[in-house]
């Protein structure tokens, strides 16, 4: 999994070139500069399934800028490219899984456990 999400710096834009460009008025977009996401980002798909397009499309127009209504008309092949980027911006805000952080070998910090409390390995159970 480490290879589909890359070695990408989460705080610096991400930058997404175009095989087919985007036409907004007059304006020709080639490509689009993804900023590094912020809770605002995610709070602009609420009320869409995480694994729908209206998600992603969300997503994309919150962390580019570009609009819904132009992001729609968006080739499949740079959809499909742009899943993944998606993807990755998705696994770092849903802590499901924060390999852009980790160093290889690392396991990843549990963030529900308090500071200096050993993790728990088992449970046992007494039954009365």
């Amino acid at each position: 999994m480490k290879d589909v999400l890359g070695k990408i710096d989460p705080r610096k834009p991400e930058t997404f070139r175009l095989r087919v460009p985007l036409r907004k008025g007059e304006a020709v977009i080639e490509e689009l500069v993804l900023q590094p996401p912020v809770l605002k980002d995610i709070l602009r798909t609420d009320g869409h399934h995480p694994e729908s397009v209206a998600y992603g499309i969300a997503l994309l127009s919150s962390l580019s800028g570009v609009p819904e209504s132009v992001l729609g008309r968006m080739a499949p092949e740079d959809w499909a490219d742009l899943r993944v980027t998606l993807a990755r911006t998705n696994l770092r805000f849903m802590r499901a899984v924060n390999l852009l952080d980790e160093k290889d070998g690392d396991e990843p910090e549990d963030p529900t456990r308090a500071a200096g409390t050993p993790p728990r390995t088992s449970v046992t159970t007494c039954a009365a």
